[in-house]
């Protein structure tokens, strides 16, 4: 990340001519202008539409194949002692062996289960891992062999394909409904391309109403996000049923104008880098890193409430934790006025 403390700062003498009889010169005080914060982005502004080009394509190849059939997979948590990740697909979920303590260094574990769930999330079927290898192609982890169904030994062939963008993709839903989108789940890349296709293909929505958004996974792309809102003019709206948390709460703040209804929930908390092992919370206030937060809330809060708001999230509560914004911080920092 680069040092973004070297900032200019201009100083200007101002002098004049002051007539008085047959005429004197006088001196102000220099004036010392205040400098402009330092505008800094992790994700620059001119390579998003190369950012997006890309992972569209190696989204592309994510994939679940089970006994011939294709499906799509999203990421949902991480599981157990982080040595595995839990993927969603239309029948139910996957549970794909991955050791992700280490961000930099994945490494992939010849392991795969399969769990067909009914309309209410239980489990109706389950296939054990019996033949899964494991091969790096390219960019791709790729499992494959047989699972075997605990229930009748039958065994099935499995193919999983999984890549960078299976993590940055997000869950999110955004669903039109007359004047108004509903927005829900994890935000993320996938949440880009679904708010730049709500505002060039449905000029009649005026309104982004957000409802259950636990955060977003992506939060230099969801910071784009951000400002094709602001830049589209949306009303960013949170029902009495909303809760809303993290990354939604970026994207509440990016409303050209923000409605919130008595009873919505609105969470915020500090960030953690995983891969720097870097908490928000714990850096001094001129931290370089806070500095790409630090310009997206100038931008959607003003120079001098931006950075209040944004200081005040990371130290509400820690980032394993959630501080739920009562009315009146609600009123001082994001309802529109």
């Amino acid at each position: 990340m680069s040092n973004f403390k070297s900032i200019f700062i201009a100083t200007t003498a101002i002098f004049f001519m002051q007539a008085c009889g047959g005429g004197s010169k006088s001196t102000t005080t220099p004036e010392v202008i205040a400098p402009e914060p330092a505008v800094v982005h992790n994700l620059q502004p001119d390579k998003v539409p190369e950012y997006i080009a890309n992972f569209k394509q190696s989204n592309a190849q994510v994939v679940f194949e089970f006994d011939g059939e294709l499906s799509k997979i999203e990421f949902y948590q991480a599981g157990p002692d982080n040595m595995s990740v839990i993927a969603t697909y239309e029948s139910g979920f996957i549970n794909i062996g991955l050791d992700i303590n280490d961000f930099n260094n994945l490494k992939p574990i010849a392991s795969l289960s399969v769990h067909e769930t009914d309309a209410n999330g239980v489990v109706e079927e389950e296939y054990a891992s019996s033949n899964i290898e494991v091969s790096v192609q390219g960019d791709n982890f790729v499992y494959s062999g047989t699972v075997i169904d605990e229930a009748t030994q039958g065994l099935f062939n499995v193919r999983v394909v999984i890549n960078a963008s299976f993590f940055n993709a997000g869950n999110s839903t955004v669903t039109v409904e007359g004047t108004k989108a509903l927005v829900n789940g994890t935000l993320g890349t996938k949440t880009y391309i679904q708010i730049d296709e709500l505002i060039n293909n449905n000029p009649e929505v005026t309104t982004l109403e957000l409802q259950l958004i636990d955060g977003s996974i992506n939060d230099d792309i969801n910071m784009h996000t951000g400002r094709l809102i602001r830049k589209a003019q949306l009303t960013t709206f949170i029902p009495a049923t909303g809760d809303v948390n993290s990354g939604g709460v970026d994207l509440f703040a990016a409303g050209f104008k923000r409605e919130y209804e008595t009873g919505g929930k609105v969470g915020v908390h500090s960030w953690f880098d995983g891969i720097a092992g870097k908490a928000a919370d714990s850096l001094s206030k001129d931290d370089p890193a806070h500095g790409a937060q630090l310009t997206y809330f100038r931008e959607m809060l003003g120079n001098e409430l931006g950075p209040k708001f944004y200081f005040f999230t990371i130290n509400a509560a820690p980032a394993e934790s959630v501080h739920v914004m009562t009315q009146s911080e609600l009123t001082q920092y994001l309802i529109s006025q």
